[in-house]
């Protein structure tokens, strides 16, 4: 058995306490202080409380994806990707946010939202998951309605155009490849 399934890496650590430093409203900063092994770890550890995240792959009738254009801060570039955000606190559930936020960013919706997969959003630093939601039979039923401080414009991908456009780097967000591929392996050997 190895350190990473029979638990004894997991022991090396111990959360000895941890402090709010900063709190942004949609995501908090703590620092934490460890011991590693019995003695001091050296340094603060900071990670990121964040609430849920959902990201949706909407395919439409005729095997489009519907992709956003949006400005990312971090990278101050313009990225194409899944629609997606936080979940709300108001959000019901994953999927009600998840075809909450496709509505909102893209004007579609569908009855059918499934959920994926999930993932751990960058668990080095962040506390949050990301679910993954297929939606299908997608159709435009209103005009987008995005946050006041998001700008988006829409774009819709063949589906057989997906894995070319990621591996041109053109769609390099890493949870929407991450999600895109939940999608594109769905239906290969191997999975229930």
């Amino acid at each position: 058995m190895d350190a990473s399934t029979d638990g004894s890496l997991d022991a090396s650590w111990n959360r000895i306490s941890g402090e709010i430093v900063y709190d942004a409203g949609v995501f908090r900063v703590r620092r934490d202080l460890y011991e590693f092994r019995g003695a001091p770890a050296g340094h603060p550890f900071h990670v990121i409380e964040a609430r849920p995240w959902v990201n949706v792959v909407a395919v439409t009738p005729d095997g489009h994806i519907v992709l956003v254009h949006q400005y990312r801060h971090g990278i101050r570039e313009i990225c194409l990707e899944v629609p997606g955000g936080v979940m709300d606190p108001d959000d019901a559930s994953p999927a009600a946010a998840a075809a909450r936020e496709l509505l909102e960013e893209t004007g579609y919706a569908s009855a059918s939202v499934r959920e994926i997969g999930v993932v751990s959003s960058n668990p080095a630093i962040l506390t949050n998951q990301t679910h993954i939601y297929l939606v299908e039979d997608a159709r435009r039923v209103a005009e987008p309605n995005p946050d006041a401080h998001e700008e988006l414009r829409v774009e819709l991908v063949a589906v057989a155009d997906v894995r070319a456009r990621i591996q041109s780097g053109e769609i390099h967000h890493a949870l929407s490849v991450c999600a895109l591929a939940y999608f594109l392996w769905r239906d290969q050997p191997g999975d229930t």
